[in-house]
């Protein structure tokens, strides 16, 4: 364990667990909670591109993440997790398609049930819908069975006035970068309506990619805060909206200290928020305030390598700024998830990659590694 006191916030860090390990790849986790308090942990089988099909591990615990007793693969997730009140984990898979085919404001895709605290799986093909969107979204930029459109579902889904609200960064046709747009559903996220655009390209033009990794909290106040990512680097600092009206609209865009991909963020149950990304790295950003205005960092790979019993477990900390020679060293891809498992008790999932984004091969001895952090916060 480590404890370390900021300004207001002490937190204990304990020790590392890896959680599953495995050759070829075994990255980009992601750990949500059903309502029954299992745990569900997922993460990627397979290389990071358009490769037509899907492939991906689920394992579960009963005991808060100390052991994983269920494990299976699937092809589909839901990108967008709802935790129903039944012990279900439901919602729409990633990448939709146009329905009907021709036009680029109306789409379908899969739609995913975990079922029974993870122990059924469902998968209902595109009977998920998105609906009415305000412009034409640009076709994907080659044939590809998976993709067809340059709009994907990304982020949390949060319940405001009895329905669902949730993140969706998608191009529209003629932009440069991507937009996100808010949807809603009151159907469990069967179907999802156009509710407003919360960032233009035009108001993240300095980013290189635009808002495309969203993820999204209800503060203490009801209103909704929305960070995501715009870039990947150091220079590239996650930007923020928010909405006072369920996310009907939204304020301009401001810039956080955090970088630079997958924003994974919680509001803890002594208020709290608690904000993890990286890469380079992967830092824990954590603020007292109601409004997230102001960050304390906690370097996260620092106190992973304490904890690392040997080389094969320790994670290089700061890569080149080429992203082709970056991607080639990265051991990290800095995806990462938080939950609060009891009150002011977080748990952080992240990975280890040896071989960058080439995976492991077959005959070598490294192994890609998916680990839990337990991390305790306390305000001072």
């Amino acid at each position: 364990m480590q404890t370390l006191q900021l300004n207001d916030i002490r937190i204990v860090l304990g020790q590392p667990q890896q959680v599953t390990a495995g050759t070829a790849f075994c990255w980009f986790p992601y750990l949500s909670k059903f309502s029954g308090g299992n745990l569900l942990l997922t993460h990627s089988l397979q290389a990071d591109a358009d490769v037509g099909l899907r492939a991906m591990a689920v394992m579960v615990s009963r005991d808060h993440g100390q052991t994983w007793d269920l494990s299976y693969d699937v092809s589909h997730g839901p990108a967008v997790r709802i935790s129903l009140p039944d012990n279900t984990i439901a919602g729409p898979t990633f990448s939709p398609i146009p329905d009907p085919p021709g036009q680029w404001r109306n789409f379908r895709v899969h739609y995913v049930r975990y079922e029974a605290g993870g122990a059924g799986y469902k998968l209902e093909p595109w009977a998920a819908r998105i609906l009415d969107l305000p412009r034409d979204v640009a076709p994907w930029k080659g044939p590809s069975r998976y993709w067809q459109a340059e709009i994907a579902l990304v982020g949390d889904a949060v319940k405001v006035d009895g329905r669902y609200v949730t993140t969706c960064p998608l191009r529209f046709q003629g932009d440069p970068l991507y937009s996100c747009v808010a949807l809603a559903s009151d159907d469990n996220g069967y179907t999802w309506r156009y509710l407003s655009t919360m960032v233009t390209a035009e108001a993240i033009s300095d980013a290189r990619e635009g808002f495309d990794e969203p993820c999204m909290l209800q503060l203490s106040n009801g209103d909704l805060m929305c960070v995501s990512r715009v870039g990947s680097g150091r220079d590239q600092a996650l930007a923020r909206v928010y909405s006072s009206d369920g996310g009907k609209s939204w304020s301009p865009p401001d810039r956080l200290p955090a970088f630079s991909v997958m924003p994974a963020i919680r509001r803890l149950h002594n208020g709290v928020i608690a904000l993890s990304t990286g890469r380079p790295g992967i830092y824990l950003w954590l603020s007292t305030d109601p409004r997230g205005t102001s960050w304390q960092m906690v370097d996260i790979v620092a106190h992973h390598n304490q904890w690392a019993p040997n080389a094969t477990h320790k994670i290089n900390p700061e890569l080149s700024p080429d992203p082709q020679k970056r991607h080639a060293a990265d051991q990290t891809t800095a995806y990462t998830a938080l939950v609060e498992i009891e009150p002011n008790q977080l748990l952080l999932v992240y990975d280890r990659i040896p071989f960058g984004w080439n995976g492991v091969p077959a005959g070598s001895d490294e192994r890609s590694r998916i680990y839990l952090l337990p991390i305790h916060v306390e305000r001072t």
